[in-house]
């Protein structure tokens, strides 16, 4: 009994110092591309590759589901779908342009020209409301009889 329990123990231990295998380098590149894709469901709003949490109950669960679909054979799409069927919508980093999600892609285009044209609008409004600077003639010739005289005294 002992004996079984200590061998439990020693393997507990010493299984994270393990070496790991190594995904094939296609796999780890569709690993990193579906991750970028998705959102890490732990609460912290990074891409799942990227979730910086030490004890992050929810990143390694869906890195194994990536990684065992992948081994599986299943493309790249498919992986996706089924990480959407399996925690949501909420695990897409961005939704995808269609239905009411469009409005989201679509949206900050049009706040942005609206924002254009209302600006627009409010100062042609503010020039028009301006009135033209007018001088009086007299005070015209008097400021032009000034500048005269300064420019004779110096040339002299």
């Amino acid at each position: 009994m002992r004996v079984g329990l200590a061998l439990a123990l020693l393997v507990a231990v010493l299984a994270p110092a393990l070496p790991a295998q190594e995904m094939p380098a296609a796999d780890k590149d569709a690993f990193n591309r579906i991750s970028d894709k998705l959102i890490c469901q732990c609460g912290c709003n990074y891409g799942l590759r990227h979730c910086p949490h030490l004890q992050c109950p929810s990143a390694p669960v869906m890195r194994a589901a990536i990684q065992e679909r992948l081994a599986a054979g299943l493309s790249e799409p498919a992986v996706i779908e089924a990480m959407v069927a399996q925690f949501g919508p909420a695990a897409l980093a961005a939704p995808p342009a269609e239905g009411f999600n469009l409005t989201a892609w679509v949206m900050p285009v049009v706040a942005l020209l609206l924002g254009l044209w209302l600006a627009v609008v409010v100062v042609r409004r503010w020039r028009r409301r301006q009135p033209a600077p007018t001088a009086e003639p007299a005070l015209v010739d008097r400021y032009r009889s000034q500048i005269e005289a300064e420019m004779k005294h110096l040339e002299e």
